[in-house]
């Protein structure tokens, strides 16, 4: 019970003709009253809000102060003798969640140091089905972000409750609940908005008193970040895309995510370029597959990246990987083909000696060559 709470009385007409405190233990009376209607209109404490009215199937035990009446309860009619022992009140302490909207520069989906907040992003709050919690008036609660990216709603039941934000115009959500199943300590800092469900969080539950700061959302500008460039026919083997060296058509390209998982697949166009686009900010690699009668240029020769090869023979074609920030176009991951080159003849019995091949004589089988290089 919550003691020294004020309770008046109202007669039927309105009028309040009786106050009272509780007690420590919370209960209070009005008696001697004449027979007829009455309600009593409770005051919450500093500190309090009211429960939610008329809960459960007993009316002994549920609250009858009526939040949207002021804390009044319904009208009872006493009779004479009656004693109403049914007009309770629960009183709670208002809860309140809220955090930080934050640019993901790296799209990594962590609040990083150096990322600032969003101001004037819109949020809404909701019921666990999604549903618009309502005000007094009927009206959906929301807010929006304040000068430095916060945002937060205050004075709430104790329930469960959501968040949608409102990605503004030219930008997206980054990826939600980043490593939050490896360090639950990470739920304070990472993004909350799920891009699958328009930028909605997951419930939460608050308790009388609490303040829940962990509901955030990162984000990214639409997806804009690419990558590409160019596969080239290095015709004299050196690693460095020459101006007269022409692309290569058809060359098959695959695009790896950070984990490795080939995510996207493409084929070099006519004047051998490729590329990437609407991509998540985040790390990417690209493998290129080198036609049949050609290999690799060496790699990353020169002090020009947009110059080089990237394809590493030894790792099959894949390039490093490149970290793409939100609005980044990587235009550097190219790929150098050498066309493979032959040589070879013809031994012959050379039956007259005089150093030519001449019609007659014949070639020699079996004979053994050896292919040196320069050294």
């Amino acid at each position: 019970g919550v003691g020294g709470v004020t309770v008046e009385l109202k007669d039927a007409n309105g009028d309040i003709i009786a106050s009272t405190t509780t007690a420590a233990d919370g209960s209070y009376t009005f008696t001697d009253l004449t027979p007829g209607d009455y309600s009593v209109v409770f005051t919450p404490p500093t500190g309090f809000i009211f429960s939610p009215v008329n809960q459960g199937g007993d009316d002994a035990l549920d609250s009858d102060a009526d939040p949207t009446m002021g804390g009044m309860t319904e009208t009872v009619t006493l009779e004479s003798g009656d004693f109403n022992g049914t007009l309770d009140a629960g009183l709670v302490r208002p809860a309140g969640l809220g955090d930080f909207v934050f640019f993901d520069e790296n799209g990594d989906g962590l609040q990083g140091s150096g990322e600032a907040g969003v101001e004037g992003v819109l949020v809404k709050l909701q019921n666990p089905d999604g549903s618009a919690v309502v005000d007094a008036n009927g009206d959906p609660i929301t807010t929006t972000t304040d000068a430095t990216g916060f945002y937060s709603f205050t004075g709430l039941t104790p329930g469960e409750y959501k968040v949608m934000f409102v990605a503004p115009a030219g930008f997206t959500f980054t990826t939600a609940n980043a490593f939050n199943t490896i360090n639950p300590m990470f739920d304070m800092i990472d993004s909350d908005a799920d891009p699958a469900m328009n930028g909605m969080t997951q419930t939460v539950i608050l308790e009388s008193g609490d303040f829940n700061d962990t509901l955030d959302a990162g984000l990214i500008l639409a997806p804009t970040a690419g990558l590409g460039d160019f596969v080239f026919a290095d015709t004299d083997g050196d690693g460095i895309q020459d101006p007269d060296e022409a692309g290569v058509e058809g060359v098959t390209v695959e695009l790896k995510d950070a984990d490795g998982t080939i995510i996207a697949s493409t084929t070099t166009a006519p004047d051998g370029s490729y590329s990437f686009e609407g991509l998540t900010p985040g790390d990417y690699s690209v493998v290129f597959t080198a036609p049949e009668g050609f290999i690799f240029s060496p790699t990353d020769v020169g002090s020009d990246d947009g110059l080089d090869s990237d394809a590493d023979p030894t790792m099959g074609g894949m390039t490093q990987t490149v970290t793409l920030e939100s609005g980044d176009f990587n235009d550097t991951l190219d790929a150098g083909l050498v066309p493979l080159a032959s040589l070879g003849d013809f031994v012959f019995e050379d039956l007259n000696a005089d150093g030519i091949q001449d019609a007659t004589e014949p070639g020699i089988a079996g004979a053994e060559v050896k292919l040196l290089d320069p050294v």
